[in-house]
């Protein structure tokens, strides 16, 4: 098993009467992407803002490579990136290039060796083409994969992705999904990311943390996962939306939910596939489709949401 190259350990933070982070522990370990999941308001921000000393917790202890946040930040730093907020973290009114230059030179990184850098971070992220545009001009996939590069201009072994594809289209994400796979297979190195992106989370983590309410409710892989939630449903769809009784009447045989046209059913038994289908056709709605799905990780993690809450 990897090292780990960032443990934390009972930290907690509050706000007033509000505890965002409430005595968690977990490491990151050297190598892996690393998926952190939860809610709007679960502390998610909060923790990655920990680690990076952006702000002061009440309690606990980070360490990032063996030094403390607390004592030695600027250390830590060096070896660091960071795009939290979207692409907040770069200059709508300079160029990529103008932009790397720039975040290089306040990283510290000799001159000689800043061009080739950007140069090379231009090509994988596929952003030769405009290297000398203002970034003003670009939609906002183009501005996150700028921020990406910026964030890792000096070469740092350990980057904190704070929902890197918030709003992107599926090309985008796919671009920035493939080019971060590539720097850990290739180059060693370190990711931990929030996101509420379940197909980008399971396509590129294999183990997540799932906070709620500023605590830590599950921490396995997401094989792990799937196997202790492996569990298939039925989807209908139909060529109008279903009528309530419809839903009353199938109520009884699983949990039942309705999306537009389409009825999501898990089962309770596999015996009740039969009054499924009958109750659709008493109910005189035209089915266009009947599929069986197996659960994915938006699944899983609403399902461990609920089980905590109960």
């Amino acid at each position: 098993m990897a090292e780990s190259c960032i443990q934390v350990k009972d930290l907690t933070k509050t706000y007033a009467d509000l505890t965002a982070v409430n005595n968690i522990s977990f490491d990151v370990r050297t190598g892996e992407i690393l998926g952190i999941l939860g809610p709007n308001g679960s502390g998610k921000t909060t923790t990655l803002k920990s680690i990076l000393g952006l702000i002061e917790f009440d309690k606990g202890t980070v360490q990032v490579n063996g030094l403390s946040i607390k004592k030695e930040r600027s250390r830590i730093l060096t070896d660091v990136g960071a795009v939290l907020e979207g692409a907040r973290n770069i200059y709508w009114h300079l160029t990529p290039m103008e932009n790397l230059t720039y975040f290089a030179g306040i990283r510290g990184m000799p001159k000689k060796n800043i061009a080739e850098r950007a140069e090379y971070l231009l090509e994988s992220l596929e952003l030769t083409d405009v290297a000398s545009k203002e970034i003003r001009q670009f939609s906002a996939g183009m501005k996150q994969k700028c921020a990406l590069a910026c964030a890792f201009i000096h070469d740092p072994s350990i980057l904190l992705l704070d929902e890197p594809t918030l709003g992107l289209d599926v090309e985008i994400t796919r671009t920035i999904m493939d080019w971060l796979l590539d720097v850990v297979e290739k180059e060693g190195k370190t990711i931990l990311i929030t996101s509420h992106n379940m197909d980008f989370v399971e396509a590129t983590c294999k183990r997540i943390l799932i906070i709620r309410k500023g605590e830590i409710i599950s921490h396995e892989t997401v094989r792990s996962l799937k196997e202790k939630f492996a569990r298939k449903h039925f989807v209908v769809d139909l060529t109008t939306e279903p009528p309530e009784t419809l839903l009353e009447s199938i109520s009884t045989l699983g949990s039942v939910s309705a999306h537009g046209n389409s009825l999501k059913i898990e089962l309770d038994a596999v015996e009740h596939l039969i009054p499924l289908m009958k109750a659709v056709e008493r109910a005189e709605v035209d089915m266009t489709d009947f599929r069986s799905v197996e659960n994915d990780l938006e699944d899983i993690f609403l399902e461990v949401i609920r089980e905590e809450e109960k």
